[in-house]
């Protein structure tokens, strides 16, 4: 395995459109461990006034693809290929932050799982994901 152990903390959300256009911010990366903040916005809630599932979900799979990328070789890039998730309670008005750590990385799939929580502390989805790792210039 490739441990990078200080991948740059801009460049998924500099890199990625997505993730500007819900505002995730970056918060600290080691190899297969990265943090990822989504800052409270009107723009993230759903009809009942909670953050809508999809917003975290987006940001659940965005650290995961993230910290999957910190173990990849430069040649190599990453692909969801499935994702789970459970909710477990959820958030009205405050920022959220998705810890998600790699589990087990072979030569064609890399294992990721992710908790997300509130600012206080307090575990609101959970979530396992398999990514495809390609090599060489295939296309993304």
């Amino acid at each position: 395995m490739n441990e990078k152990t200080e991948p740059p903390a801009e460049a998924p959300a500099q890199g990625s459109p997505f993730g500007q256009l819900l505002g995730f911010q970056p918060l600290r990366a080691a190899a297969g461990h990265v943090a990822v903040q989504l800052p409270f916005s009107q723009n993230h809630l759903q009809t009942h006034g909670r953050i809508h599932g999809g917003a975290l979900f987006a940001l659940a799979d965005h650290a995961s693809g993230w910290a999957v990328h910190t173990m990849l070789e430069p040649s190599e890039q990453c692909a969801t290929l499935e994702m789970k998730i459970n909710y477990i309670g959820a958030l009205r008005d405050e920022d959220c932050v998705a810890e998600a750590r790699v589990v087990h990385k072979g030569r064609t799939s890399v294992v990721v799982e992710a908790e997300i929580r509130s600012a206080a502390g307090r575990l609101v989805a959970k979530t396992l994901a398999t990514f495809i790792v390609l090599r060489g210039d295939r296309p993304g």
